[in-house]
């Protein structure tokens, strides 16, 4: 099921009372065409203009929804859905989406017991402007209309989230559990180039070389192959 409304505080604060109410059910979806109070990772607020993709989306709890790489298998179905209408997306560990070298979309996974519900913002008319975005961003922001009007402008947020809650729905969570972590890896931003990763104020410069069964990060260092469950990365220039 499908909830659309006009405008909202945020689409996450809408389904957790919806789930309160007994009316948001596994892989039922709300969409916002307008957020006044729209949040992201880390407290920032998520900027919020009408035309783009304001979702969100209660996942089941079990595998691999219910562990540490549910952010990263989410993506892959997300990416999956934009596939399927000729956008070349990437991952930017661990909850970006990419295209052409400017973050698209970004996921927020809000838990309460053993109830999920994903965040999603998708860039789908415009993006935020280089002075919008928080000091030291790793990439600028971009839309997909900016890379591709013409496919873009026959797209709605009502489009998007359907077929992405669709293909949820008909997921054999089984295989799926297993075989994210190849999709993920294929998709996977700066793979086998050297990043800093911030963790917590500490740097640590490596070699990106994959991603573990727990959607941990793995970084070639001086020190060997090292595994990072959080952080923000970026490309380090030659």
């Amino acid at each position: 099921m499908l909830t659309v409304l006009e405008s909202t505080d945020s689409v996450l604060n809408a389904a957790w009372k919806m789930v309160a109410d007994s009316r948001f059910s596994v892989f039922d979806a709300l969409i916002s065409y307008e957020q006044t109070a729209g949040r992201g990772q880390y407290g920032r607020s998520w900027i919020s203009p009408q035309g783009n993709v304001y979702a969100a989306i209660r996942l089941p709890y079990t595998a691999p929804f219910n562990n540490t790489e549910a952010a990263l298998a989410l993506s892959c179905c997300i990416v999956a859905t934009l596939a399927d209408f000729g956008f070349d997306i990437k991952i930017k560990w661990l909850n970006d989406l990419v295209i052409e070298g400017g973050k698209v979309a970004g996921i927020l996974l809000e838990q309460k017991g053993e109830k999920l519900v994903a965040g999603i913002g998708i860039n789908l008319v415009s993006s935020p402007d280089s002075l919008s975005l928080r000091e030291n961003a790793a990439l600028p922001a971009t839309s997909l209309y900016g890379v591709d009007p013409v496919v873009a402008r026959n797209l709605t947020p009502e489009i998007i989230v359907e077929n992405l809650a669709d293909r949820l729905a008909k997921l054999d969570l089984g295989s799926f559990s297993t075989s994210w972590r190849n999709e993920a890896f294929s998709r996977l931003l700066w793979l086998n180039e050297k990043v800093c990763l911030d963790v917590d104020g500490s740097l640590v410069t490596g070699v990106l070389v994959g991603i573990d069964e727990r959607g941990g990060l793995l970084l070639a260092t001086g020190e060997g192959i090292q595994t990072f469950m959080r952080g923000a990365i970026r490309k380090v220039s030659e």
